[in-house]
């Protein structure tokens, strides 16, 4: 599965968020989540909970416009099926498939 970004949610603020993240364990999905988060204009020290299950970009402004239409390889999805890629990511051994 390409990277994926959860659907965006408006915080108090009245600014609109995503999250960026890759449904692969390890090195695979840091350099595949961070070659994708490059191309959208997130710069790389700003992966959050970097090389944890939970490794993902926090999507604002343009970046998050240009993920959800402007970029083939992000898939949207809803916020179970990232509480389902999360689940999983943290239930596996590093190294697995």
């Amino acid at each position: 599965m390409p990277v994926v970004m959860d659907r965006p949610r408006q915080l108090a603020s009245g600014r609109w968020t995503a999250h960026l993240l890759s449904d692969r364990l390890g090195d695979v999905g840091s350099v595949e989540l961070v070659a994708i988060a490059v191309t959208i204009g997130c710069h790389p020290y700003a992966l959050q909970c970097a090389g944890t299950y939970k490794e993902h970009f926090d999507l604002m402004g343009d970046r998050r416009i240009r993920a959800a239409v402007g970029h083939p390889l992000v898939v949207q999805v809803g916020w179970r099926q990232i509480a389902m890629i999360l689940r999983d990511k943290k239930t596996l051994p590093l190294g697995s498939p």
